[in-house]
């Protein structure tokens, strides 16, 4: 009895089996009919199932409810996979930056305040490098951003190969990136990836045809240094920016270490820089003029404009104890621009008071270097209307770092088709005298007071004066001495054939309001001299200072 008990069992089990595979078989099979895939959108298109619905589709056929079912729970499982999918997506892309596909500043805190616990917990060292593209503004000046994209790009892939899998590159932003090295306790091992990765920034890179050769400068600090003090991620990353800037004054494609004396003098620049800004933008600044002298007739052929800064607490200060902090930074062209202004404003003043003279202001090399230099310069000419532009000279210090000559020199040519001219100054004490004479199109040439205070002792000076006289003639372009202050040293000159001057031996800088006294006086007594007594170069007056 129990045998066949069995057995009816089994064959019950094996027709309800068989039952089911029938009912799933013909519901796929119907499911292919346009009014199930109707009846299904239409459930689909409302938000829930209300009981009606759940009614017709019980009446018209239980294989379709199987059908349905299953349908609904494979493309929930699908809608899941999908939404993580964009979940991913979305955190990479927060994480991530997406030219280069390295981490971003948000994962490099993480993974640099990771590393820093390890080194703590484990005692080890980690290094931190920045490192940024030398000169990367002018590949997107001239090439396009395009191009600039793709150079980040193929550097990005090179930091990566030059790295072990469990370090970090990040971009930090623009042309600069962080790479954090999680196990740094051989420094000088560190040292050789740094030379290493600087080799292969240097190498050769052809875009759209055009062959790049560019080039890049790395500040380096390790953790913890020799003075043990705990310091947060980003204090690491400012003192890597801080030894990126040493490098960047070093003369670029080169790396520097953060110490605490570099730091001091970083700071000590911001400070200057703060208080300089402080100063431009609340009338500080002033300019003062310096009269320049043909020593052979005893006229006053122009002046100088020279910058003084009235320090409140410090009064008057010269541009020597705080030009050195804004040289290369982007307040260097907020001054220029300042200057450039206020000689103009000053220029307008004197014409209109028939007081007509050539005026000579320094500026910059790095807002000579502006793309829109001549276009400013020509709208600064536009504010005022009365000044001859023939009457301007712009001076461009010789020992001033100029990266593209042949870009200056067009410069140089769209402003002198405005009438403005050009004098080198500081002559021959840079190691670009020649390569700038040849290149710019300069109409004077400065003699640097350094050779003329020493000229009458030291032969060397006197001989490098005689060699920039005869450098002149052959480019037939005059001269001009600087730092004159006895007629020793103007006769001298004279008789070396330069016939132009500045210095105390006529006047200091002075304000302007001074300066027309001062040229009321000089014109008075240089009238009150005759034609005879001009040709003793030893007499020609001068005002006692």
């Amino acid at each position: 009895m129990d045998r066949q008990t069995s057995k009816l069992n089994l064959k019950v089990l094996a027709e309800l089996i068989f039952a089911l595979v029938a009912i799933l078989t013909l519901g796929f099979l119907l499911a292919r009919f346009e009014a199930f895939e109707s009846i299904y959108n239409f459930s689909r298109a409302h938000e829930s199932w209300e009981l009606d619905e759940l009614i017709i589709m019980l009446l018209l056929s239980p294989v379709f409810l199987v059908w349905v079912l299953a349908r609904r729970w494979i493309e929930a499982l699908q809608e899941a996979k999908l939404r993580d999918k964009r979940e991913r997506q979305l955190a990479y892309q927060a994480t991530h930056d997406p030219l280069t596909k390295l981490p971003n500043r948000l994962l490099l805190e993480d993974r640099l305040s990771l590393a820093v616990a390890r080194a703590q917990r484990n005692h080890t060292q980690i290094a931190v490098m920045m490192l940024d593209l030398d000169d990367f503004k002018r590949v997107n000046d001239e090439l396009g951003h395009d191009v600039g994209d793709r150079l980040l790009e193929q550097l990005a892939a090179q930091l990566k190969a030059c790295v072990r899998a469990e370090d970090t590159i990040a971009r930090f932003g623009g042309d600069e990136f962080v790479i954090v090295l999680c196990s740094a306790s051989e420094q000088q091992a560190c040292l050789t990836l740094v030379d290493r990765i600087l080799e292969n920034c240097v190498k050769p890179i052809t875009l759209n045809g055009i062959e790049l050769i560019t080039s890049a400068s790395v500040g380096l600090t390790f953790y913890p240094d020799n003075h043990h003090e705990e310091l947060a991620p980003d204090q690491l990353i400012r003192q890597a920016d801080q030894a990126l800037y040493q490098a960047k004054l070093a003369g670029k494609n080169c790396y520097s270490i953060y110490n605490s004396e570099s730091a001091k003098a970083i700071k000590c620049s911001h400070a200057k820089r703060k208080a300089f800004a402080y100063a431009l933008n609340n009338q500080q600044l002033q300019l003062f003029y310096q009269p320049q002298v043909n020593i052979k007739t005893g006229q006053v052929i122009g002046a100088e404009a020279l910058l003084r800064w009235q320090h409140p607490r410090k009064g008057l200060l010269s541009p020597m104890s705080f030009l050195d902090a804004i040289e290369e930074h982007s307040l260097s062209i907020d001054l220029g621009e300042w200057v450039i202004d206020t000689a103009l404003a000053q220029l307008q003043r004197w014409q209109l008071s028939n007081c007509r003279f050539k005026l000579s202001i320094n500026i910059g090399a790095l807002h000579i270097q502006q793309s829109n230099f001549a276009e400013r310069l020509q709208q600064q000419l536009a504010k005022y209307p009365s000044v001859n532009p023939n009457c301007l000279q712009l001076e461009i210090t010789e020992t001033g770092i100029l990266d593209d000559l042949q870009k200056v020199a067009a410069t140089i040519t769209q402003c002198q088709k405005m009438g403005v001219s050009f004098a080198l100054d500081d002559f021959g004490t840079g190691f670009s005298s020649l390569t700038y004479l040849q290149s710019l199109p300069a109409e004077l040439i400065k003699i640097d007071r350094s050779f003329v205070r020493d000229e009458l002792n030291d032969p060397k000076d006197l001989r490098m004066i005689q060699g920039i006289i005869s450098l002149a003639k052959v480019f037939s372009l005059p001269v001009i001495a600087e730092g004159v202050e006895s007629e020793a040293q103007q006769n001298k000159l004279l008789g070396l054939g330069c016939e132009l001057a500045q210095g105390y031996l006529y006047a200091k800088a002075l304000p302007a309001d001074e300066f027309l006294l001062w040229l009321t006086e000089w014109q008075t007594q240089e009238n009150s001299q005759s034609s005879s007594s001009r040709v003793e170069y030893s007499s020609i007056p001068k005002l006692a200072l």
